[in-house]
């Protein structure tokens, strides 16, 4: 059991359970993993972010790496070319708006999210730039747009 910040001690299993989330694992990969009813998996995580403090799943895991209740994420090293079509799918573009932004071929873009999915262990293109930005291989820029006509007065 460790400690969490209130002092109320996270179980092993709840600790597998974020270290599953953090992975991109889904509740019922977890439930298969562990041999545990779906059900259970969602009393664990409800669990574990009530002793965490957390609002949510992404909250929990957050929290539970910033108190090195779980391992940190290995280093991964991803070739130039998947790193700025990664960029660009954090930034919500479309492939196609990629593969113009690039001048690549649509074909090629898929094939460098999948390669890039593959490496980073993502579930899916969305799962692959948030690890990319966690894993600070992609930077996002999150100044929010702000429109000329909203200061014209």
């Amino acid at each position: 059991m460790r400690a969490t910040r209130f002092g109320l001690p996270l179980t092993d299993r709840e600790v597998q359970i974020l270290q599953a989330f953090s992975d991109g694992a889904s509740y019922g990969q977890i439930a298969a993993d562990l041999f545990l009813a779906k059900p259970s998996v969602r009393n664990y995580a409800s669990s574990a972010m009530k002793k965490l403090g957390a609002s949510n799943q992404s909250h929990a895991v957050r929290i539970a790496f910033s108190q090195g209740l779980l391992r940190t994420m290995p280093a991964v090293d991803l070739p130039v070319p998947w790193v700025q079509v990664l960029e660009l799918v954090a930034a919500g573009r479309t492939n196609k708006e990629i593969s113009e932004a690039l001048e690549r071929s649509e074909h090629t873009v898929v094939a460098q999210i999948g390669a890039a999915r593959k490496r980073l262990g993502a579930r899916d293109r969305a799962h692959a730039a948030a690890l990319a930005v966690a894993l600070q291989l992609v930077r996002v820029d999150v100044t929010p747009e702000v429109r000329a006509e909203s200061h014209a007065a």
